[in-house]
């Protein structure tokens, strides 16, 4: 199977307390930027200034269920000349060519099949991911953590095989950070806290592959790595002198390259863990799939798949995704325009 995916960034905006979607007109003063932080990347015999993770942050004002300020969105700018053939997130995108997610509501109205995520949040990974990504695009030292907006990206991505566009997609997705390219261009950066960092097994075993398709559908050609301490203190020798980092807190930070991760998945020409390939097909399928089961306006499916396996059952449930059709109908009036 000869499976292309393109990626095309589309524009940005903020989702606030409210859940619509306030658009980003000037990239250069309305989005998060990477800050001097980033400097630590290149000096690693510099010791990375204290962030601890076990600390109190602002209860979430907002808390997305229907996919409301994407929907809120496509309101205000429309699908553009064609209609795509699915809308969802970034996160499901990532989620289904890693075969991580379990649990998918999907409906298709005035045309479109729009596809949600079921699966909950793990809080303590993205507290961390909250604390990380404020000290990387904090303004001043004494900006504090704010948790009532999220910066968005919007994405168009087509599906092609055998050289022939088969599915196109209209998604949006959390974006971290950017930065400015010397030609003026905003490049998009993904931010990740992980355990031990990437030398640690398990960042490989089961972080990598989520990664590299999150990396890959947010446009970014490279994520940043914070390797945070567990339960006990973490030494390291930094310039020929032992520093003490104290539990739960960020110790080191990478850049990690978004086209090496494939090759440092299979290490010393061992099987490797996960292959892009795999993650197309995966893809490939699971929209083919959908295609064919949700081919009336008005279907309503829930969609689940047995850990472990790859097959993906599909039942009519037009009870608990009515929710979901009808936050879609509200939203967009005109879509059957």
């Amino acid at each position: 199977m000869d499976t292309k995916i393109r990626v095309e960034n589309v524009g940005y905006y903020h989702c606030d307390r409210y859940l619509s979607a306030n658009l980003i007109t000037d990239e250069s003063t309305q989005l998060k930027t990477l800050n001097g932080y980033s400097e630590y990347l290149n000096h690693s015999i510099r010791k990375l200034p204290n962030c601890k993770l076990n600390i109190k942050i602002p209860t979430p004002e907002l808390s997305e269920s229907q996919m409301e300020s994407f929907l809120d969105y496509i309101a205000q700018n429309g699908f553009g000349n064609q209609k795509p053939d699915f809308v969802t997130s970034k996160d499901l995108l990532k989620s289904v060519t890693s075969l991580e997610t379990h649990l998918i509501h999907v409906c298709k109205v005035g045309g479109v099949i729009f596809v949600l995520k079921m699966d909950k949040e793990n809080w303590m990974e993205s507290k961390n991911q909250l604390i990380f990504n404020h000290l990387m695009t904090k303004k001043s030292e004494n900006e504090s953590i704010r948790n009532d907006s999220i910066q968005k990206g919007v994405w168009k991505a087509e599906i092609l095989n055998g050289g022939k566009k088969e599915y196109s997609i209209l998604y949006s997705g959390k974006v971290d950070a950017i930065q400015k390219t010397k030609m003026g261009k905003s490049r998009n950066y993904e931010l990740e806290v992980a355990y031990g960092g990437t030398e640690n097994d398990a960042f490989w075993w089961e972080k990598s592959c989520q990664l590299f398709w999150k990396s890959f559908f947010g446009a970014s050609p490279s994520i940043i790595i914070a390797s945070r301490t567990g339960e006990f203190a973490f030494k390291n020798k930094i310039n020929d002198i032992l520093v003490t980092y104290p539990k739960n807190s960020i110790y080191e930070i990478k850049e990690l390259s978004r086209d090496e991760m494939p090759s440092l998945a299979a290490p010393n020409n061992q099987r490797p863990l996960w292959t892009v390939s795999d993650g197309k097909k995966n893809l490939y399928n699971f929209l083919k799939l959908a295609k064919s089961h949700v081919k009336r306006d008005g279907d309503c499916f829930v969609i689940s798949r047995i850990p472990g396996s790859q097959k993906w059952n599909f039942k009519q449930d037009t009870v608990s995704v009515g929710t979901f059709r009808e936050a879609i109908q509200r939203s967009i009036p005109n879509l059957y325009r």
